[in-house]
């Protein structure tokens, strides 16, 4: 209890877990406006309808991987680590953005209105949910913010909003409106987030000018950050394609019960986010202190992750078809077996997280790369073998089984990670050991 008690009085952890509060607030009021306004639009489109906007949702999402071009890790780290002068880097790290995002809207325009990607209504829904591929350049500030632990800002800006979309989708619901308006939803609250992260972070201190930018930093962020991007993608893939592939295999109403079943269960996945952000400053000091001091940090922090997951994963496997009738109604009832599946992923997603922290800080990007490359050839492998068989319940299946390839036992391949897979086995176990397994020096 003392050594507890002299953690909880450092002025670094009260700085991270203050930090984390307004994580934790942010996404609460994130359930309620979003999530609960998101049941409210389920129930209103019904399966098809929103079997078919999830359907270019996931497209998107896919695409965006790239559009982010996995600068989010390098560049918190960089800021951390050289927070004198971040104007080079931010500046490089917009254009870098905006050139990709340029780049995969054309693409998706592209391919989208050749049929290539659906039909019917799809091509339009695409190519409005496509500007979204835009705000990553748009969100370059929030790193800023995140790595100077002041998420009380960026928490005020998507919460405000959030509020202003959750009003319009209300708005939407009750006048009919069309399901193009629906997405056009998604894309306005996303700027308004975009801007009003901007300003706050000006009004904080933050200045940079796009001709601060620099060819060499350009080069040297695209060196260190591509497996990241390429990694990044794979785990959107492993993620998003169960929905792509409902969609051309099943049905858009397969689609529409897959993504309400995966939406109760991805909500929580900002856990894991909101921990690394705001523990990633202890981490590195930890490892400026020695190599023992760092290892206990991050089994700590790999045992939190755990254990947050497993308090997440039991109740909702349990009770997923009461949550599912609750939020949708009886026309999505067949999504509670799917969520009882799906939910164990998330055990895995928080650990997997944790480990991708402790990747970046020991610039091994390559193997994270090959990590979720392997983890999404697998779900790819095992929807084509499953969803034709069982459907979503089939995909929830494989979603399981590849993420926990991909976060865990990957670690296992190499002699150099080895160490950090039985850490993170140790974590798994938290149930088993009980209160003895954070007991260590």
């Amino acid at each position: 209890m003392q050594q507890l008690a002299d953690v909880l009085a450092k002025p670094g952890f009260q700085k991270a877990a203050a930090n984390l509060g307004w994580l934790f607030a942010e996404r609460a009021v994130r359930f309620v406006l979003g999530v609960m306004v998101g049941f409210l639009v389920a129930r209103h489109l019904g399966p098809v309808r929103l079997g078919g906007l999830s359907y270019c949702a996931a497209i998107v999402s896919l695409i965006s991987g790239v559009a982010s071009l996995g600068l989010d890790g390098v560049v918190k780290r960089d800021l951390l680590q050289n927070p004198a002068d971040p104007a080079d880097l931010l500046a490089s790290s917009v254009i870098m953005r905006l050139g990709a995002g340029l780049a995969c809207f054309a693409g998706l325009i592209t391919l989208g209105f050749s049929g290539v990607l659906g039909s019917g209504e799809e091509p339009r829904l695409l190519a409005i949910l496509g500007l979204t591929l835009f705000q990553p350049a748009l969100l370059v500030p929030d790193l800023w913010l995140q790595a100077h632990l002041r998420a009380k800002l960026s928490v005020g800006a998507q919460t405000a909003a959030l509020a202003l979309g959750a009003a319009l989708r209300i708005y939407l619901i009750y006048s009919g409106a069309s399901l193009a308006a629906f997405a056009w939803a998604v894309v306005v609250e996303g700027l308004l987030a975009a801007a009003g992260i901007h300003l706050l972070a000006r009004r904080s201190g933050l200045e940079f000018s796009w001709l601060a930018a620099r060819a060499a930093t350009m080069r040297r962020l695209a060196a260190e950050a591509w497996p990241l991007m390429f990694a990044g993608l794979a785990v959107v893939v492993y993620m998003k394609i169960d929905e792509v592939m409902l969609r051309v295999l099943v049905g858009p109403a397969a689609v529409g019960i897959y993504s309400a079943a995966s939406r109760l269960t991805e909500i929580w996945y900002f856990i894991p986010l909101a921990l690394a952000s705001s523990l990633l400053p202890a981490l590195l000091r930890a490892r400026e202190r020695g190599e023992h001091d760092y290892r206990s940090r991050l089994q700590h922090y790999y045992d939190l992750n755990a254990a947050l997951a497993y308090g997440l994963s039991v109740p909702v496997a349990l009770a997923a078809p009461l949550i599912v009738r609750l939020a949708y109604g009886e026309a999505f009832a067949a999504a509670g077996p799917i969520v009882a599946v799906h939910i164990w992923s998330s055990i895995f997603v928080f650990i997997g997280v944790a480990r991708g922290q402790w990747l970046v800080n020991e610039r091994l990007q390559r193997f994270y790369l090959g990590a979720t490359l392997a983890g999404a050839a697998v779900n790819i492998a095992l929807n084509f073998f499953a969803i034709p068989r069982w459907g979503g319940l089939g995909a929830a299946a494989a979603t399981v089984v590849s993420q926990a390839l991909a976060s865990w036992l990957s670690s296992f391949c190499l002699a150099g990670t080895r160490e950090t897979g039985w850490m993170q086995t140790r974590a798994l176990l938290v149930p088993v050991l009980g209160w003895r397994h954070f007991r260590r020096a």
